[in-house]
This record gives C-alpha cells, sequence and structure tokens, in this order.
C-alpha cells in the first residue's frame, strides 16, 4: 500500500558541518512523510535554508502526485524572414 501523506517540513536547526565539510552558517532540516524521514543539511542563511527547503518540500510533493510541471523552453531567436 502506497502512503499517501504529504512531505511535511518538521524542522530547521543550527547545526555542526557535516563529515567532510568545512565553514559555518550550517542547518540540519528534517522533512517527514507519515513515518518516512529524511535529514538533510544545507549552509546559509536561516531565510535562505527556508525558503531551498520548501522548494525541495514542493518538488517531493509534485513528484509524488505525478502533477510536475514540464520544463520551461527558453526562447530562441527569431530568424530573419527570407525575401
Amino acid at each position: 500500500m502506497q502512503n499517501e501523506s504529504m512531505f511535511e517540513l518538521v524542522s530547521i536547526d543550527e547545526a555542526k558541518p557535516p563529515r567532510g565539510s568545512e565553514g559555518s552558517n550550517w542547518f540540519r532540516y528534517k522533512i517527514s512523510q507519515g513515518e518516512n524521514m529524511i535529514t538533510g543539511y544545507r549552509r546559509g542563511s536561516l531565510r535562505t535554508v527556508k525558503r531551498e527547503v520548501n522548494i525541495i518540500i514542493v518538488g517531493l510533493n509534485e513528484r509524488r502526485s505525478g502533477k510536475r510541471k514540464p520544463p520551461t523552453a527558453k526562447s530562441q531567436p527569431r530568424k530573419p524572414a527570407k525575401n
């Protein structure tokens, strides 16, 4: 049976750098889907990390529901008309 729960943010907390990483301003985030838990790390300001984690959650929920939007085609320059 497939879990129908949405992915949701559980927490974002300040953290030490993950093993093999350096620098400061690290955060650990937790995302849940029912009993499943995803733990990840991001570096940056709390505001930036929240924004990035929310983008992750939206993407996970879109993929889960099969409603993923197709990539946007880049505009191609128009070729001059031949006379």
